[in-house]
């Protein structure tokens, strides 16, 4: 415990970064385990509405249904009328944005897993100076209290920074493949969506395997 007292401003606002970096990642793991579907069910449940011809309960559907999967979807179906290019463009820009939405937390971990260590290590030599200071301050008979104490909060705070920096590089990881895994299902929706809205205007209005 002594450490904590021995730390300093520089040793709490490691600190402080290391709670502010615990909050955002359980913040996002949650947002994303709560947007996290199984696209081939979403979609067929979208799907047999639409094939019933029930445009506005299918986006109902969506409009419910958290995260950037039903959103494209959604997007899908209102622009439906539009030619492919300019359809895939359309939703180009919303996964675009959705992602954007994902992303804008989980960067601060990335950053803060930077400049955690450089605060330890700015601490480390504060706490350095500080030590020496005290040595000569009272040469030649130095007592070690004042010495050893700052040593001490220069050791604190290059621990809590390491400790602080490795978690934030853990959590980052974790985000960024969860990210990636719904990029994939993203992908997917989008494809499955195209291909369903391109059979069923060529079919006059039906879908040819409503299983797939």
């Amino acid at each position: 415990m002594s450490l904590f007292w021995d730390g300093g401003m520089l040793f709490w606002l490691t600190v402080a970064l290391t709670v502010v970096a615990v909050a955002i990642f359980v913040d996002r793991l949650l947002r994303l385990r709560k947007i996290a579907i199984d696209p081939q069910d979403f979609l067929q449940g979208v799907f047999n509405v639409l094939d019933k011809g029930q445009t506005d309960e299918a986006l109902a559907i969506c409009d419910e249904t958290p995260g950037p999967l039903a959103a494209l979807v959604a997007d899908a179906i209102s622009h439906r009328g539009s030619d492919e290019a300019h359809l895939r463009d359309i939703l180009s820009a919303t996964a675009h944005a959705e992602l954007s939405r994902l992303e804008r937390r989980t960067m601060a971990l990335s950053l803060f897993a930077q400049l955690l260590p450089l605060i330890g290590l700015i601490g480390t030599f504060v706490g350095g100076y500080a030590a020496l200071s005290a040595i000569d301050a009272e040469a030649p008979l130095v007592a070690t209290g004042a010495a050893v104490g700052a040593a001490a909060g220069a050791l604190a705070t290059t621990i809590a920074g390491l400790v602080g920096a490795a978690f934030c590089y853990a959590a980052h990881h974790v985000l960024v493949q969860k990210t990636d895994a719904l990029c994939l299902d993203m992908d997917q929706t989008v494809a499955l969506t195209l291909d369903y809205l391109a059979r069923n205007a060529a079919g006059g209005g039906t879908r040819d395997g409503a299983g797939a």
